[in-house]
């Protein structure tokens, strides 16, 4: 008897732990979904963005604010992950 509930809890456990297995598995696929859509929509504004710079100042201005604009964020998201840090 002993032994028939040990093998009752143990199938029960597999049983939870493969359902939240396949639980966390579609999370990360739906934000893996979201993070793709998010960055083709950042292409595009940026090339939305750069084509107008580009027809309202000229190429090198346009690059160079652009390229900057990449750099600050870069920076500040570097600077969010340090502060996290501490």
């Amino acid at each position: 008897m002993l032994l028939a509930l040990a093998k009752s809890i143990a199938l029960v456990g597999t049983v939870v732990a493969a359902k939240a297995g396949r639980r966390v598995a579609t999370t990360v696929a739906g934000y893996l979904v979201v993070g793709a859509l998010f960055a083709v929509s950042l292409c595009f504004l940026t090339l939305a963005a750069y084509r107008a710079m580009l027809v309202a100042m000229g190429e090198v201005y346009a690059s160079l604010i652009v390229g900057c604009a990449y750099f600050v964020a870069g920076l500040v998201v570097l600077l969010i992950f340090q502060f996290r840090r501490r």
